[in-house]
């Protein structure tokens, strides 16, 4: 009785609890989700069927914590039948692109995206790389390394990351070098292709800055002197 009692006062406020999902305010969101994965589990998603397109709607929302809440409940949007979902991975904007980029491994574990699919949109992140927005440029390349583990990005692409290693810009540039240890381990590059570029990387460490002393240290990681 008293879940029945609950299902109604939620379907009774269900546009209020919509309109929660996305709140600023982190405790309204976690209990607007709540509900909403309640109707699911007690059997009643035909009363959100008609809010599907807002539900992807949050996935790309301007507001982080809305879009990392949305992107958490990644399961139950697929219990409702959310499509379109795919379609953050190539999206204007570094912030939602990134957003769906680094939940890559939930969307192909749900089956919402298939590996050869991912593979086909994997040229869309290579804008994360060179992002105008530093934190999504720095843990843009953290997972470029697990995305060249899992085989997204293989060994044909390196071309590509050469470019990067060459990059007019410097912020761009080292944080390339700072994972070519680890993507020669991988087999992504060869050390000897490495020692061809290292030039690009030396000429960080002529003038003392931030990139400089970070220059120095991938240098001697690589033996380069």
């Amino acid at each position: 009785m008293a879940e029945l009692s609950k299902i109604n006062a939620i379907i009774r406020n269900l546009p209020k609890v919509l309109e929660s999902l996305a709140s600023p305010d982190p405790e309204a969101r976690t209990r607007a989700w709540d509900d909403v994965k309640f109707l699911v589990d007690t059997g009643n998603v035909r009363y959100l069927l008609p809010h599907r397109g807002y539900l992807r709607s949050l996935l790309w929302h301007r507001l982080q914590g809305v879009r990392d809440d949305a992107w958490s409940n990644l399961e139950l949007m697929k219990s409702v039948g959310v499509e379109g979902i795919e379609r953050s991975l190539t999206a204007n904007k570094d912030t939602i692109k990134w957003s769906a980029w680094r939940n890559y491994r939930n969307l192909l574990s749900l089956g919402i995206i298939s590996f050869d699919t991912l593979r086909e949109v994997r040229t869309s992140y290579w804008r994360l790389l060179r992002s105008r927005w530093a934190t999504v440029r720095k843990k843009s390349w953290r997972l470029f390394v697990d995305l060249v583990k899992d085989g997204v990005f293989t060994a044909e692409d390196r071309e590509r990351y050469k470019d990067f290693l060459r990059a007019r810009k410097a912020n761009v540039r080292i944080l390339a070098w700072e994972r070519a240890k680890e993507l020669a381990d991988l087999g992504f590059i060869s050390p000897e292709e490495l020692r061809e570029l290292k030039d690009y990387l030396l000429e960080l460490t002529r003038f003392e800055s931030s990139v400089s002393k970070r220059a120095k240290r991938v240098a001697k990681a690589l033996g380069f002197h």
